[in-house]
């Protein structure tokens, strides 16, 4: 009866292969994620394996393997041992968070100006500032050098930060400045009529307002500050002083047997801070993204 009534309506019919066309589609579609997925998450996998197991005998560490058993010794060698990881993370910590807040302070205050004041060649100056960004490290490498040998900054913390720092101001300034678009003048000029200074207006008014830009900002620099290599690697020659990038370089290349689990036990120790960083604040990201991409020119 089912069948007579539906061979009855094509358009019933019709519908109905629709429908499993699409529910097809749909598994096809999921297949192709998940393997994908599966694709970007073994290399992530090995680390893990190498990092907390103990391989099996006549196997390489270059490659996926059952675990033998379960340890926390390759941990051990990376903090206590000859990884001195402790060290490289106290290091690569503080020129990395010396570096986002002196970038963070210039990039708030010249964003402020930018967003604000209407000076000849303002346009020119914005795609300067841009323009920047595609200039390759390596190129700058040899001025960059001689300024901090001229200034007594190298082989020391403060001429990584002040170097790190002065690479992120270029994508913070534009970040802070399309933020300060969207404050409006208004409030400050209320402010200024209730009798504010210019830097109280700025500390008490723009800047709470802008706060999911400058979590964005200091987050982005963050993660790039912490993945700094070649600048600590020309001014840097005490291995005390040596960031986490520098350290992992160094065990790559100082041991010719290599300790494949002391090595990811060690970059999943550098990996944490900008994960728990993300972890904690995804939401000034995800908020600051989204309104940057609607903010003004």
């Amino acid at each position: 009866m089912a069948d007579s009534l539906l061979a009855s309506h094509p358009a019933r019919r019709h519908a109905g292969d629709d429908a499993l066309q699409r529910r097809l589609t749909l598994v096809l579609i999921y297949l192709v994620l998940i393997l994908f997925s599966l694709f970007i998450l073994i290399p992530f996998l090995w680390p893990f394996l190498s990092a907390f197991t103990t391989k099996p005998e006549n196997v390489s560490s270059l490659y996926l393997y059952w675990p033998k058993s379960f340890t926390l010794e390759h941990f051990n060698e990376a903090v206590n041992g000859r990884g001195q990881a402790l060290t490289l993370l106290r290091n690569s910590l503080l020129s990395t968070v010396s570096a986002v807040l002196l970038a963070l302070l210039f990039a708030s205050l010249g964003g402020y100006a930018l967003s604000r004041s209407d000076f000849p060649l303002k346009r020119l100056l914005m795609f300067s500032l841009l323009l920047i960004q595609i200039i390759p490290a390596t190129a700058t490498v040899l001025p960059l050098y001689l300024i901090m040998r001229q200034f007594h900054m190298t082989d020391s913390m403060a001429g990584v930060s002040v170097g790190v720092a002065v690479g992120q101001l270029p994508f913070m300034l534009w970040v802070m400045k399309g933020f300060v678009d969207t404050v409006p003048l208004e409030l400050e000029e209320a402010a200024w009529l209730d009798g504010a200074t210019s830097l109280e207006t700025i500390t008490q008014v723009v800047m709470p307002l802008a706060l999911p830009g400058i979590g964005a900002a200091s987050i982005l620099a963050f993660n790039s500050a912490w993945s700094a290599f070649f600048l600590p690697l020309i001014l840097l020659s005490d291995s005390e002083k040596f960031t986490m990038p520098l350290g992992l370089f160094r065990s790559l290349v100082a041991y010719t047997n290599m300790d494949y689990g002391m090595l990811n036990a060690m970059a999943l120790l550098y990996m944490l801070p900008s994960f728990l960083i993300f972890l904690f604040a995804r939401q000034y990201l995800i908020r600051g993204t989204m309104a940057g991409a609607m903010a003004g020119q």
